[in-house]
This record gives C-alpha cells, structure tokens and sequence, in this order.
C-alpha cells in the first residue's frame, strides 16, 4: 500500500474515531466540577471555562450561570459578623432563668421600666424562632430627647439577637438583599427620617410583617423580575415616631427617657463579651428545644386586644406563658399598648364626632358645627389640618367617605343645610372605635418603676407625712373575721366605717378584681395606681388619701 493511501486510510480512522465519541454521552456535569471552577482565580478561570464546556457540552453562559450561584452560596455561608458564630448549649435550658438573665443585662445597663426590659427580652427571644413565627412584629425604641438610652439598647440587643445586622439608616434594596443573603435581625439605629419620603422602604418594612410577604424586583444579573423575601426580625431606634401609621402599628414601643443624676448603670462599651455569647449560646439550645411548639401556639389575648394588636403580641405572649410569666407580659403589653397613639386621621374624626353627638340632643350635627367645634382645639391635628390651615367641610367628607359615611340635608324643615346623622356613624363606631377608651392604660412613659406613686393634688400635699405613716390596714371592730377593709385617712373625718352588707368571708382582692392592676385609675383623681374598697357593696377604685373626698362628694 502506497503511502497515499495509507494516509487516506489514517483520516478514515480518525473521522470515525471522532464520529464515533461524538455520538457518546457527555461526561456528567457534576456540582464538583462546578465548585472547583469556582474556587479558581480570576486567570485559571478564564482559561478553563471554556474547556470545561465543551467537555460536558454545555453552553459557556449556562456553566458561568452556574458558577455564580455557586459563589453567591458560598459568600452567603460566610459569618459576616464574628457573634454569628453560636454554638447551641449542651445542656437544656430552664427559660425563667435565661429570660431573667437576659432582662438583668439590659437593666445593667439602661435606666428603664422592668416590663420595658422584660419585653426587649422576649423579643430577643422571638428573633431566636423567627423562623417558626407568622407575624414579626418591629421593636421601635424612640424617646422624646437625645441621650436617652436608645443606642445603647440597640447595643445590647444587637448581641443578644439572631445573627444581628447593625446599621444606622438603610435603604429598600439593602434591606431586602441582605434579607435574601444572610437571614438577619436587623437593628437600625438613628432612623430619625429613614421613612419621610421614601415610600419604597415602607412598603419593604410593611411587606415584612406577614411570613410570606416580599417585593417584586427585578433580577440584576437576569434582568427577570423575581420576589425577594422581606421577613425578618426588624428593631428600629429613633427621636420621636416619624413613621406611617401602616409602620406604628406594626410595631412594639420601647419608649425612653433620659436618666436622672440618681438613677445608675454601668458603662455599656458596646463590645462582645463571655457573658453575651453564653446567653447567645443557651438562646440557641432554647430555640431549638422550644421554637416549633410556640411557634404554632395560640395564647389567649386580654380584652381588646384584636387582629394586628394581637398579631404583634401573639408570639411574645406565647414565649412568656412557656416559663410562668404570661400574666406579666399581658400587664406589660396593655401598658405599652394603651399609651400608644397610633390611630388613623379617620377613626381620630370618628372619635370626636361621637364626643360631639354625646354632647348635643340633637340626632344630627352640621357640617359647620363640626369644623368650628374640630378647629377649636390648637393642640388637634385639625387646626393644622392642611399644611398649617384648618381642616375644612370638603376634608372630612373625605375622611368619612371612607366609612361610607356622606353628608346630607339635616335640620329644621325651613331651614335645611348640610351635615351628618348620628344613625349614620353606628357601625363606624362599632367597628373602629378603639376597645376600652373608657379605660386608657397608663402611658408607658410613665410606666411604675416600683409601685405606682399616689395621687399628689395639692390640696392633699399638707397630709402626706401623716399617709404615710396611716398606710397600714386597719382592723375594724364590726368584723368577726378581722377582714382589712379600709385604710387609714388622715384628716377629721379618717373614720369611714365600713359597710353592713360587706361580707366577712369577703376576698376583696379576689372578688372586686378587674384585672388591671396598676393601671387602674381612681374614681377621685383619675389617675392609676388605685386599689379597690368596698362602698355598700359597690367596689370603687381608689388611693388612700382618696377615700375621704371621694366619700364626702358621693355623700357615703
């Protein structure tokens, strides 16, 4: 055989050799071959990526595609913060002690409430089985005044929390890119006007609330739209509340004020230390032992407490009852929640117009009469209503379109004008007026670092001294059992004998209790603080030096 043919013979070959391997499967692209190309530098990768593809046959845009996830997984594993790094506790944790520890770090910390404490807690807890929550409710801390402990609760909680991302201020995007990455707790710091004109983190923060709930945005690398989570444990510190009433009530209030010269707290250097990580660490175990049981819990709600205002509490309540002091955060929680103005321009207008058919004995009001009794209150949003003007006739049928509430022709026959029937606002009423408006809770604000302090009424200064020393029960004579009925009042008439058709058997603190506790309010003064005594049978909150006026006005 010539060489020519031997050549031509060779080429057959090797065309069929190559025939042949084409028609072979590709070897398995496997997420092997896919990490190691990920791990390469820069030059490496440049010049195997293509090789790579055209082993596996696999387009070279579908290989980097999957490269980058690959990266993007393996940014997203690294602990971006070294207090990530939890080591559940070895041992199963007794949650009344854990809570008790967390609530004493903060109070060594910030002059504050015990319950505000308390709560911070259970929320650090929450943010520990977030994944097992429906609803996340946001921790705002906001005080009146600078220098009022915010920051440094944020501190502190920024150690205590989940995989905590501190941030002074953030925009949509980083809020939910970083939600999408690392899974976090955020803790937003100086948020003073993180929400005045920036719908967009709004509706972020807002779309947050509800497990499931996320935004609409585009894919960069894609350029395919796509739905980033939003749900996640948020605290937010700010002066004052400049936020929507969409964002308040979705909220938790720590409300602060500044320390006095004699309250004292240690220096907070905002540092991690053993005592934080054991706390972290035995958060960690606890949330493991416990997180799905609570978080498909479903604890009773006090009275009033309805749809998003349960909502917030729903899980907190459930944490507090697993280690006995369930009755402690309702206390906390209807404190916090009655000294919170959170209600809408709309339902504040319903208000004020059955104050106002309360006052007339007509069926109707006139639209005039409304303006001029709104404007008249300097200190109402009203006067002010409309960058700096009053609120006008057209402003609230506005308002009030919204509960299908429309003026009409009201009056006398002769003299017919437009304004509002009394029959019309009856379901309004039901349906939005705030529960218990008759008993407004204490303003956290003033929440009792101790016991609740007396009424003061200056007319009441010059007896003070002797009060106190006349705070003890006394024994009355007329009782069998020697039942405590009534304190001492100083003044000339301290004797108010007590009640024939009182029971001697009679628990008072038993029978008569409302269940409000330090926030009830004194049929005298008004304010909170009172306890209960018993008037001919009839259970009438009072303080001590508030029996003897109180008796005197009722003629008892």
């Amino acid at each position: 055989m010539s060489d020519e043919k031997e050549g031509d013979e060779l080429v057959r070959k090797l065309a069929e050799l190559a025939k042949k391997k084409e028609s072979e499967p590709p070897p398995e692209l496997t997420s092997e071959v896919v990490i190691n190309l990920a791990g390469m530098t820069p030059l490496q990768y440049a010049q195997q990526l293509a090789r790579e593809a055209k082993k596996y046959k696999t387009p070279v845009k579908l290989l980097e595609k999957a490269v980058e996830a690959v990266k993007v997984e393996q940014e997203s594993e690294k602990l971006l913060e070294p207090h990530w790094e939890v080591i559940p506790a070895e041992e199963a944790v007794d949650a009344a002690s854990l809570f008790a520890k967390i609530e004493a770090r903060i109070l060594q910390h910030v002059a504050m409430p015990k319950q505000l404490a308390f709560v911070c807690a259970l929320w650090t807890g929450q943010s520990w089985i977030h994944e097992h929550a429906t609803y996340s409710p946001i921790l705002y801390v906001t005080s009146a005044e600078r220098d009022s402990g915010k920051t440094t609760i944020m501190g502190i909680i920024g150690f205590l929390v989940r995989r905590s991302l501190s941030s002074v201020g953030i925009s949509a995007a980083a809020l939910y890119r970083s939600i999408e990455k690392w899974h976090p707790t955020f803790v937003i710091d100086e948020a003073d006007e993180a929400f005045v004109d920036n719908p967009e983190l709004r509706q972020v923060i807002n779309s947050g609330w509800t497990r499931g709930q996320g935004v609409v945005r585009c894919d960069p690398d894609t350029n395919e739209p796509r739905k980033f989570s939003t749900f996640c444990p948020k605290a937010i510190a700010s002066k004052g509340k400049k936020a929507p009433d969409t964002i308040l009530s979705r909220a938790i209030f720590i409300t602060q004020k500044r320390r006095t010269k004699a309250e004292r707290v240690a220096h907070f250097s905002h540092v991690d230390d053993g005592g934080f990580q054991r706390l972290r660490s035995q958060l960690a175990r606890w949330a493991a032992d416990n997180g799905a049981v609570l978080g498909s819990a479903q604890p009773a709600m006090p009275e009033g407490f309805l749809n998003r205002l349960a909502s917030n509490w729903q899980l907190m309540f459930a944490i507090a009852d697993s280690f006995g002091e369930g009755k402690r955060a309702r206390e906390a929680a209807r404190q916090i929640a009655g000294g919170t103005d959170l209600i809408s321009a709309g339902v504040e207008l319903l208000q004020d117009l059955k104050a106002m058919f309360n006052a007339s004995t007509l069926d109707y009001l006139t639209s005039k009469a409304i303006i001029a009794s709104l404007i008249a209150d300097p200190e109402k949003r009203w006067a002010e209503w409309n960058r700096g003007k009053p609120i006008t006739e057209k402003g609230v049928a506005g308002l009030l379109h919204e509960y299908q509430i429309i003026s009409r022709d009201v009056g006398p026959e002769d003299r017919r004008v437009k304004g509002y029937r009394k029959a019309d606002f009856a379901d309004a009423w039901n349906r939005y007026e705030p529960p218990e408006k008759e008993s407004t809770p204490s303003d956290p604000d003033n929440l009792p670092r101790s016991r609740a302090e007396p009424c003061n009424d200056s007319i009441f200064a010059e007896n003070s001294a002797a009060q106190d020393e006349l705070a003890a029960r006394e024994k009355f004579d007329g009782f069998s059992s020697e039942i405590n009925a009534l304190r001492g009042c100083a003044g000339k008439n301290a004797e108010i004998a007590p009640s024939s058709k009182f029971s001697a058997d009679l628990d008072l603190d038993a029978d008569f209790d409302d269940g409000l506790g330090a926030l009830r309010r004194c049929a005298h003064c008004g304010r909170p603080g009172a306890e209960i005594w018993n008037f001919d049978g009839r259970a009438v909150p009072l303080h001590d030096i508030c029996q003897q006026p109180w008796a005197d006005k009722e003629g008892v």
